[in-house]
């Protein structure tokens, strides 16, 4: 599967970016609309506590989803050669907050809205894919080749 998502140059496959730029791209249309649609629905009912961990899952949408179109435009940049892979590999061009999603929402699902749940559950498996692709392409050795690989690669050989 890695093999497939990184091309010849180390850059994420054309295909795949397309996809997961799209898929940001749509996720950021659906939030927008669904916190258009209930900007005027109280949710005073919730209490303050649950209240309180529904906007800090806002907030963590909304800047899951800005993070992995900013990372996917940098990256179509990269492939267009717009963008060094230098500047690319910078801090403040990767995901400075890869552990954004690692607290869960600290409430009971069904205390909120089930759309609500359905975009956080979304974002969160894109910004953990975005996090594995940064990772692979700018922290992992690329000398070092993974055993588990070659031995699979001498099994598909036979």
């Amino acid at each position: 599967m890695l093999d497939k998502a990184i091309a010849q140059d180390g850059t994420i496959d054309s295909l795949l970016l397309d996809k997961l730029y799209y898929e940001s791209l749509d996720l950021s249309e659906l939030v927008v609309d669904y916190f258009q649609r209930n900007k005027k629905q109280s949710f005073q009912h919730l209490g303050v506590d649950v209240m309180g961990l529904y906007t800090l899952e806002c907030n963590r949408i909304t800047s899951g989803i800005m993070a992995a179109m900013s990372w996917c435009l940098m990256q179509k940049g990269v492939r267009s050669g717009e963008v060094s892979v230098a500047e690319a590999s910078m801090k403040k061009s990767r995901l400075s907050s890869a552990d954004l999603f690692d607290m869960p929402l600290g409430c009971d699902e069904n205390k909120l809205p089930s759309d609500f749940i359905s975009y956080s559950k979304r974002v969160r498996a894109l910004y953990a894919k975005i996090v594995r692709l940064d990772r692979i392409i700018y922290e992992i050795d690329k000398g070092d080749e993974n055993p588990v690989h070659r031995m699979i690669g001498k099994i598909e050989d036979i």
